[in-house]
Parts: C-alpha cells; structure tokens; sequence
C-alpha cells in the first residue's frame, strides 16, 4: 500500500467513525475514543469511578486515529463543544501539546499494558486466581511467587531493553521522514525476543543487527542507539518499555505458574496442586487480567473532573 493510499484509507476510516460518533450523540450518549482494544481496560473503570456517565466506545484503531477524530470534532460548527472522552498511550511520544486538555488522557506510562505489570497487582492476582496471599496457610508459597516474580522481571527488563533502544530509535527515524520501509512492530513475536522459563528468562536477539529483527529494514540503514539510551537513563522499564512486551512476558510468565500450580507431579514452587481457571490467551489477556490491572490517580482524577454534556471549550 502507498503512502497516498494509507493517507486515503484512514480518511475513509475517520468518515466512518465520525459517523459512528453521531449517532452515539443522537442517542444521548457520551462517546468515549479509544485506540485498539484499550475500551478493555478502561471500561470498568469508567463505571466505577463515574457510574453517572452513560457511554459510548468507539474503536479509532490508533492513537493518531484518536487525536485527528478530536481534532475534526472540535473544529466542527455543530458539534464542537460536545461532551466526549479520547483516551490515549503515551509511548515514545512527548506529548506536551497534548497535555492539560480538558477531554484527553495520557497514560502516565507507555500504555494501558505497563499498568498489569506491577509486583501489586500480581499479587492481586495471586490472591483472587491462585488462591494464596500473605496471610493464608500456604504463605511461604505466596512470598515464593512474589520474589520468583521479582527475579524473573528484572531479568526481563534486562533482557528486552535492547529492543526497545532500537525501537525508540526507528521510530524516530520515521519522524525525521527517512526510509525505514513498513515496519509493523507488533508483528514480531515475543517469543523471537526472549525465552521464559520459570527457571529464568534468555535474550534471543542482537539490537546491534536492526534487520535481524526487522527484515523489511532498508540494508543500508544506520542506526545508532545512542539517544535511546540516555532517553531511557532515567526512566523505569516496567512503566516505559514497550507494554505490549511486558504484557507478553506477564502472560507467558503466569501461564508457566499455573502450570506449576496445577501440576499432579513435582512442583517447583507450590506445595499442593491447585486450580487455576485463567485461560491466558493472547488475543485475551487484556480483558482477562483488566481486574488487577492498576488505575492510576491521575485516571481517577480526569473522570472525576469530567462534566458529562459540558460546554466547555
């Protein structure tokens, strides 16, 4: 596909859910934007938090798909000061024109998925799936999962910052408008990145062979990680790398615990062989885990700010 053909497609896309957009208002409905699936995380947390609201999710398939449908209904003559909600990821992006409006939210993190990551919610999880938390009879079990968790993330983190520099990297090549063919990230599986073993975790790529990674890479394509580096010098791998990938890692991980859990034979961590209903599929994770995921403050605070039919400006 062109470049004048994808420019025409999200047009013709952005028609549709403008169309999509006005009948959510006819029916009295504040609409809600969102990328891809992310409606999965913030759906309960809409309801809970703002129960008054009466809502509408509509599907923009991107974040730049998100802002240009803000973008077209606040220029609008008839429908520019209508109540709506944009949720948004942050990712590599500086978003600094975007921050402080009214009706936009910015994950304080990469995206949705870095919220599932934490050592709390994992114990949320624990609790609710596996049964066990620190004060019940099999306690030495949960502090067990908690520091396996802890050892295995680390190494993780460690082994998928690679990855990421050079992420960070393409895309800001792309920015600068050179070359770097159609790269689509979310292609490349996890299990082409690293390996996940209870036993620990194995770096399986080279950062510093771009097209091993990324075939469709131009072959004369330099590329430095050194700025990504000191952009992520001071920053948490778990809130800034790539959430699609540490989800993956999450998933994986549990999924090796419920085996664990579950096993009729040895156990390497469990003491007694228990029942573990998740299901942990890919194309799933996001609303199967969305119960233990994190909701930031900053979250509670722009629902709570949000006037349902506001004028505002």
């Amino acid at each position: 596909m062109t470049r004048v053909e994808k420019l025409k497609e999200s047009r013709d896309s952005l028609s549709v859910k403008f169309l999509e957009f006005t009948r959510v208002t006819s029916k009295g409905k504040t609409p809600a934007f969102f990328e891809g699936e992310d409606e999965k995380y913030y759906s309960i947390r809409i309801d809970n938090i703002r129960p008054d609201i009466v809502w509408t999710g509509i599907n923009c398939g991107g974040k730049e798909n998100v802002l240009s449908m803000r973008s077209k209904i606040r220029q609008h003559e008839t429908y520019k000061s209508r109540s709506c909600l944009f949720f948004i990821d942050s990712d590599f992006d500086e978003n600094k024109e975007l921050s402080g409006l009214y009706d936009l939210y910015i994950t304080p993190c990469y995206s949705i998925e870095n919220l599932y990551f934490t050592e709390s919610a994992f114990a949320r999880l624990l609790s609710a799936e596996f049964g066990i938390n620190d004060a019940c009879n099999e306690d030495s079990c949960f502090y067990a999962c908690m520091e396996k968790y802890r050892d295995l993330k680390c190494q993780y983190l460690d082994a998928i910052k690679g990855f990421n520099y050079l992420v960070k990297e393409i895309r800001s090549i792309e920015r600068s408008g050179s070359p770097t063919g159609r790269l689509n990230i979310n292609n490349v599986s996890i299990d082409d990145l690293v390996g996940v073993e209870l036993s620990g975790v194995l770096k399986k790529y080279n950062e510093n062979s771009p097209r091993s990674i990324f075939p469709e890479l131009p072959e004369d394509l330099q590329v430095s990680l050194n700025d990504s580096k000191e952009y992520f010098g001071g920053r948490c791998g778990e809130m800034w790398f790539r959430g699609k990938q540490n989800l993956e890692f999450y998933r994986i991980f549990l999924g090796r615990l419920k085996q664990d859990r579950c096993n009729k034979n040895g156990r390497e961590i469990f003491k007694n062989k228990g029942n573990v209903k998740l299901q942990l599929t890919k194309a799933n994770a996001i609303s199967e885990l969305s119960q233990y995921a994190e909701t930031p403050q900053c979250l509670r605070d722009f629902l709570l700010s949000f006037q349902a039919n506001s004028l505002a400006a």
